[in-house]
């Protein structure tokens, strides 16, 4: 099967990330599209919500997305979040998947900073998305070029941070976050600035 991997720490998902994935998907001719909530994400100070209301909102984000399933792979490993160890797991659980990397040109241009690049470009094939304001990297020196390929997917300028200033400051997600997000966001009460509370 054609998998793609879409790692990210998805706090909260929001639109921009389903439809970047659906283009992914789309363009690769991928059977399905598997969403990895990062567990310690190592490059970021750390996530705002915690793990279990990520994976939970990410479910919900996918739910009705023909093709979307979504891991809890990285909550059965202690220690940073690698991608490179995230794709070694999903190597070994389907070993009959051909995966594909599903990362952002600007996530691509910082591949030499990432933990152990050779192996990952040798475990699974990378699809490198065009990111709106950021140019086209090339290819990475230990990466061969039959195994990267660069995706034009549909531009969508959403980010997670300013998803959470706007609900911070009580503003408007509507288009945004799928409803089901939003609705378990208000429940939960995530992502609010605490001086604002009633």
């Amino acid at each position: 099967m054609r998998t793609g991997v879409f790692g990210g720490v998805f706090d909260p998902p929001h639109l921009g990330h389903l439809l970047v994935a659906g283009d992914a998907r789309q363009r690769l001719s991928l059977e399905r599209v598997l969403f990895v909530p990062t567990f310690h994400p190592h490059h970021k100070a750390g996530a705002v919500a915690a793990f279990e209301d990520r994976l939970t909102m990410t479910r919900l984000a996918v739910k009705h997305w023909p093709g979307f399933e979504v891991s809890n792979i990285e909550r059965k490993r202690d220690g940073p979040s690698y991608t490179v160890d995230t794709v070694a797991a999903l190597r070994r659980a389907r070993p009959g998947d051909s995966l594909y990397l599903i990362v952002g040109a600007d996530q691509y241009r910082d591949m030499k900073n990432w933990h152990r690049p050779r192996e990952l470009g040798r475990l699974t094939r990378i699809a490198v998305m065009d990111r709106p304001g950021t140019r086209r990297p090339g290819v990475f020196k230990e990466h061969s070029p039959r195994r990267v390929r660069f995706l034009p997917v549909v531009q969508v300028d959403i980010c997670s941070r300013d998803v959470r200033d706007r609900l911070a400051k009580r503003g408007s997600v509507r288009y945004m976050l799928p409803s089901a997000v939003s609705g378990y966001i208000e429940r939960k009460r995530l992502y609010r600035n605490p001086r604002q509370e009633d």
